[in-house]
């Protein structure tokens, strides 16, 4: 058994995906009362003269990036924002805003030992789904408790609510805003990464959501040494006509999407409004719903393009006099790949070409593919010739299996062919190789979208590929289905041979059957040999040509020669794959491949 590294692309097209979040509406908390300590350094003046403790127990506080020890010490590039605004960098709450305290008053609800408690008022009740909380502890982990206080005088306990050190944990709302020394004013910056403040979700029970908060009493409980300090809440406030929340989405085709919904509890729906793009900026109350008054919780949009990625948003018509919510957050999904009518060419570049699938594992030629998993067809340069351009397998030990599938045709119109250009080398270099006696490399195709497949040519030992270019040609007369796809199909059998060689396909063709009279013409008259070639190119018919040119595989002309001769000297070039264009002098054109050896 060869061992071998493989080294190769896997590009795998995803089907879809969404966001399953409701949409929220953040606000801000602001605190009327109850932070006991001033732990933030503002302005002009030693450290001491601007707070009156420290986050961390061992004399360190945070700075606002306005701190200067005096007035002509050095301004700061980091600190906490100037104005207290945090915007929350946590993915799952985007727009989550908080407001600190006033610098210049005590910013923080800071609960050293255990059973230390405080009791925040806020300056305006708010209903809420939920309250985030921004704090941190210094010189250790705290874990705390929330007494949530409604209005009506009743209350919601949270406990086991986990404060990070303020030090490289996860699930920072900001971080990166250094620290001082309040008895030296030393000064740290963190490195940009580091004090950091955290955010810890508070889930209020549904039949608390619809009641004002007046204020949250937070009880140190852990009795390890941090620090816990308390800056800020914000609120998911409560509305009784709440954004729906996106569920996965349902059936996909190439050109429509089911999608699906449901609604928080206490809300009442009188319907439903949906909007979809394929640019993911969110609507606004403004926006004109694409689809608007929809009676159910789900909707099969249509009228879709293949092979295209939509975001879509939702939001509630309600039975209130609010008559609609916030949008959703967005949905994604990317359509299927729809049949496409020919003419078609996949050059393998980029590779593998829209809708191709590449990890299809397993089977064989009468079974189909048996499922996915690493890809065994990768982008390579045809015959070995340079790194791009082309697809290619690599057969070298036992049971080796792999997949290249094509995008669907829509051949009803009938009169088509299929063609592309192929050929065998040894796996490190451009030599000819031989086939394992046990191993096939085949051309199939399927006229149900890849559920059954039909063998249209086999290669194997008795009819190995050589090492020049080869090219495929099968006419589909029989074949006029609206959802045809070939494949590529390679196994190295169960027996382990000694060759270890690359199988390469590119130029992939369906096109009309039908040569034009000028193509037909060149192809009679115009050909070059050998193929490959080494120092010199020979021409038929070459009096019937005008001009050549020759180009690399991406497209740069390296010569051009008028009225060519039957030899065409080409030492100059590098090793590797070219092409040949002649312009014939009754105005026709044509382009053939040479490898120079």
């Amino acid at each position: 058994m060869k061992l071998k590294l493989l080294c190769g692309v896997v590009n795998m097209a995803a089907l879809f995906s969404s966001a399953f979040m409701t949409a929220q509406n953040y606000q801000t908390m602001p605190v009327q009362s109850g932070f006991t300590a001033d732990v933030i350094a503002n302005g002009v003046g030693p450290a001491l003269s601007s707070t009156t403790s420290d986050v961390d127990g061992v004399s360190y506080a945070f700075i606002s990036k306005d701190f200067q020890v005096t007035s002509s010490s050095t301004v700061l590039t980091y600190g906490l924002p100037i104005n207290g605004t945090v915007n929350s960098v946590v993915g799952s709450t985007p727009g989550l805003v908080y407001q600190l305290a006033d610098y210049n008053a005590n910013n923080s609800l800071k609960l050293s030992n255990t059973n230390d408690s405080g009791t925040l008022v806020f300056t305006t009740p708010k209903a809420a789904f939920r309250l985030y909380m921004l704090a941190t502890s210094g010189s250790g982990v705290s874990t705390v408790s929330a007494v949530v206080n409604f209005t009506d005088n009743t209350s919601q306990t949270i406990t086991g609510i986990t404060v990070s050190d303020w030090y490289n944990a996860s699930g920072f709302a900001i971080q990166g805003f250094g620290r001082i020394n309040r008895n030296t004013d030393a000064l740290e910056s963190g490195s940009g990464t580091n004090p950091r403040l955290y955010q810890s979700v508070l889930n209020i029970d549904a039949a608390n959501q619809s009641k004002p908060i007046q204020s949250i009493t937070v009880t140190k409980t852990s009795t390890a040494q941090g620090h816990a300090n308390i800056f800020a809440f914000s609120a998911d406030a409560y509305s009784d006509c709440a954004a729906p929340t996106l569920q996965p989405v349902g059936t996909l085709s190439s050109n429509s999407a089911a999608v699906s919904w449901t609604v928080p509890a206490g809300t009442t729906a009188a319907g439903y409004d949906l909007y979809y793009s394929t640019t993911n900026t969110a609507p606004t109350g403004a926006t004109v719903p694409s689809i608007p008054g929809i009676a159910s919780t789900s909707y099969t949009i249509g009228g879709l393009q293949p092979t295209t990625t939509y975001y879509y948003w939702v939001r509630t018509n309600c039975n209130n006099s609010t008559g609609q919510s916030v949008w959703s957050f967005a949905g994604t999904f990317t359509t299927l790949c729809g049949a496409l009518v020919p003419s078609y060419t996949n050059t393998f570049n980029p590779f593998p070409g829209s809708c191709w699938a590449l990890n299809l594992t397993g089977g064989d030629a009468t079974t189909g593919p048996a499922g996915t998993g690493t890809a065994l067809w990768i982008q390579d340069g045809f015959l070995n010739n340079g790194t791009t351009g082309a697809a290619r397998l690599n057969l070298y030990s036992t049971n080796r299996k792999g997949w290249m599938k094509t995008v669907p045709f829509n051949l009803s119109a009938g009169g088509y062919r299929v063609k592309f250009d192929y050929g065998i080398t040894t796996y490190s270099g451009t030599a000819a190789s031989a086939m394992g006696s046990d191993d096939i490399i085949q051309f199939l195709v399927s006229n149900d979208g890849g559920t059954t497949w039909n063998v249209l040519q086999t290669w194997n030992a008795a009819n190995t590929p050589s090492n020049t270019l080869n090219t495929y040609i099968y006419d589909l007369a029989n074949f006029v289905n609206a959802n045809t796809v070939f494949a590529f199909y390679g196994s190295d059998g169960t027996v382990d041979d000694t060759p270890d060689y690359n199988f390469y396909v590119d130029n992939f063709t369906v096109e009309s059957a039908q040569l034009s009279t000028s193509e037909a013409a060149v192809k009679k008259t115009v050909a070059v040999h050998p193929n490959p070639f080494k120092d010199i190119l020979h021409i038929s018919d070459s009096e019937k040509v005008a001009s050549l040119t020759v180009s690399d595989i991406s497209g740069r002309v390296i010569k051009t020669i008028d009225r060519p001769a039957k030899e065409i000297e080409l030492s100059f070039l590098n090793a590797g794959l070219y092409l040949v264009t002649f312009r014939l002098k009754d105005g026709s054109q044509y382009t053939v491949k040479a490898v120079k050896q």
